[in-house]
């Protein structure tokens, strides 16, 4: 085959394999549909669209009010923060989120094919197909919309980059590290740590005497060098970099001190070890195919080491770096932190296709290789999609989660109202739909945590509903100081609603409805809306009370001065109020519609009461609709104004 001829044929390979590459990403996606795999997916997407409304120099974040990051007014995630904005575009939130998750994830896989032909492993199509679905709990990850795709994909990159590179890859792979997510900075030290080690022990041990083979590796000083430069840039490139540098220093190394405390914290529960049942059970095919590997590369080093001899030194030393790394990342998952599960994962679909390629594929055929590990794989397929859908079911959230407690609160609320939620996961799809509001905290209770420990604590007493009528500044309650709850939601936090999930807290729930302090305001399938009341606060008008059948006793528009009396020229307005909640009546305007019409419209629809306020819900496009109403004994009184017509509205109770 002539050299122009092995072009065309690795163009078109290379085109297939990054069709089959999006093929699994969009069937990853398709099942995780209709839903949204997390929760941190809507805060970082709304994050992004703040920046896009205003500027993406202004990391201010007066909206989580009780966390550090409000605080110190940086942002960890900014890097990723622009990567996301042209996602900001879509008209529908959730939209926004499903394709930026199909391009994070085609991004990952992409790298994880450009790496593998980079480095000339056989079958390079098969390896990032394996990389995404071998461990179906990674897989799920693998489609949140969150920075760690994009850090994961730069790590290996970096990996690459010192095996067979140059300096200047090398510092941007370090740079976007830290850029996308400054708290997993450390992560490029890691790698060229491993690195290094690898490339000493690969000489020391392996490389042929006198080879002289590893010049393609980039030289220790040079490699330390750029991975230390690039990590600063990474930091450095970002409004407040200081400030972001101390609330990595929160996330990380605070997180592990406080996990260390051994305290009932309601976080960092991804710092405790995988229980190893769990890891087989998640991890066993991955597990064969590495432990296959480790078998492969122990018999070469007793057996074989001419194989070993004969390895370019590149993908010798990517061989020994990438071992060390999954080594420690599942000593790590399974000892002290089991989301180190990814990263395991990540550099063990390293070292299985360097194995494959240059150890096993000197003594076997390489055709079997690959036949054997494609039958192996669709053989498996199966039990993937069947955990996939588990994960699916157990994490995922519906794609308009909190989207009705977010649009109620903007419209009922005043800017700046701290909504008080009793979970730290509410944040994100609350903040993405409403920044009217103010909230606790998000992202990491963690930061709630570093803001005031007594405020956590009162807090996490009524998030886990050990508490409800009264709440305390520590842990255990005995060395701090109990306070009503009441008293603390109004001169802690200075809340002036509540939104609980009745089903995960019952007690909570329970506190708050039979409590005259505070006013339900919405109820939906799965939330609730407190308003609580200020001291002082005019009783709220009761629902059986104002429930009746009223008239309009006033009826006028006023334009440019001049008021126009709709009841004398035969206008009237019915509205019947049902205990229930519904309504009926009519509203007729003579001459008020479209060409001169009778403007005649049913009122059939619901209406809902918040303290002495009511609003009117219905299906006919009336202006009532748009009215907030004053409930005032027998009397309903509202006042709008409508493009410069203002319209005024008092309906009397007639029985």
């Amino acid at each position: 085959m002539t050299g122009e001829k092995r072009s065309r044929h690795r163009g078109r390979a290379s085109v297939a394999a990054l069709a089959g590459v999006l093929i699994v990403v969009l069937a990853a996606h398709l099942l995780l549909a209709p839903y949204i795999a997390d929760l941190d997916s809507f805060y970082h997407l709304g994050h992004a669209a703040q920046y896009a409304a205003t500027s993406p120099f202004d990391s201010a974040f007066p909206w989580a009010r009780f966390s550090a990051i409000r605080d110190l007014g940086a942002d960890l995630w900014w890097g990723f923060h622009l990567l996301l904005l042209p996602f900001t575009a879509f008209a529908e939130l959730a939209d926004g989120i499903r394709v930026a998750g199909v391009v994070l994830s085609a991004v990952l896989l992409s790298g994880v094919l450009w790496i593998s032909q980079r480095h000339r492993f056989i079958a390079p199509w098969l390896w990032p197909i394996l990389f995404f679905v071998a461990v179906p709990s990674v897989l799920y990850r693998y489609v949140m919309v969150r920075p760690h795709v994009v850090s994961l994909l730069a790590a290996l990159l970096l990996l690459s980059f010192l095996a067979r590179g140059r300096w200047w890859p090398v510092l941007l792979a370090s740079a976007a590290l830290s850029w996308f997510h400054l708290g997993l900075f450390w992560l490029a030290p890691t790698v060229v740590v491993a690195y290094l080690v690898g490339r000493g022990l690969d000489r020391r041990f392996v490389a042929a005497p006198g080879s002289g083979d590893d010049d393609a590796s980039l030289p220790a000083g040079l490699a330390v060098g750029s991975v230390v430069a690039g990590s600063v840039v990474g930091w450095l490139l970002r409004p407040h970099p200081f400030a972001a540098a101390r609330l990595a220093d929160i996330q990380i190394f605070q997180l592990f001190r406080e996990r260390a405390a051994d305290l009932p914290l309601a976080f960092a529960q991804e710092l405790r070890p995988l229980p190893i049942a769990a890891f087989g059970w998640t991890s066993w095919y991955l597990l064969l195919l590495w432990g296959g590997a480790l078998v492969v590369l122990v018999w070469c080093l007793a057996r074989k080491r001419s194989v070993l001899h004969t390895m370019p030194a590149p993908e010798r030393t990517l061989l020994w770096a990438s071992l060390i790394l999954s080594v420690g990342f599942l000593c790590l998952t399974l000892l002290a932190a089991g989301r180190a599960l990814v990263e395991w994962a990540a550099f063990g679909l390293v070292t299985v296709p360097v194995v494959a390629t240059y150890l096993l594929g000197e003594q076997v055929s390489r055709r079997r290789i690959v036949t054997a590990l494609t039958l192996a794989t669709l053989l498996v397929t199966p039990w993937i999609l069947y955990e996939h859908r588990v994960n699916v079911r157990l994490n995922a959230v519906a794609s308009n989660h909190l989207q009705e407690v977010a649009t109620w609160l903007a419209d009922h609320s005043e800017p700046g109202d701290v909504v008080f939620h009793a979970h730290w996961d509410n944040f994100g799809p609350l903040f993405a739909r409403n920044r009217v509001n103010h909230y606790l905290g998000g992202m990491d209770p963690v930061f709630q945590y570093a803001h005031d420990r007594g405020l956590y604590w009162k807090y996490a007493y009524l998030s886990t509903d050990l508490a409800t009528e009264w709440t305390c500044d520590a842990y255990p309650c005995s060395e701090g100081n109990a306070v009503d709850t009441y008293a603390s939601l109004v001169g802690d936090f200075d809340a002036r609603w509540v939104l609980v999930e009745p089903q995960r807290n019952p007690k909570l729930f329970f506190y708050l409805l039979n409590d005259a302090r505070y006013e339900m305001g919405l109820l939906t399938d799965h939330e609730a809306v407190f308003q609580v009341l200020r001291p002082g606060t005019a009783a709220s008008a009761d629902r059986a009370a104002v429930a009746g059948t009223y008239q309009a006793t006033t009826f006028t528009m006023e334009e440019t001065g001049v008021t126009t009396d709709w009841l004398a020229r035969g206008a009237s307005i019915t509205l019947t109020l049902a205990s229930d909640g519904t309504t009926g009546g009519r509203l007729f305007v003579p001459g008020g519609g479209e060409g001169g019409s009778d403007f005649d419209e049913d009122l059939a629809g619901t209406w809902e009461l918040i303290g002495t306020t009511l609003r009117l819900h219905h299906a006919a496009a009336t202006f009532l609709r748009d009215i907030t109403f004053s409930v005032a004994g027998p009397q309903l009184t509202g006042e709008e104004t409508f493009g410069g017509v203002v319209v005024r509205v008092v309906l009397s109770k007639s029985r």
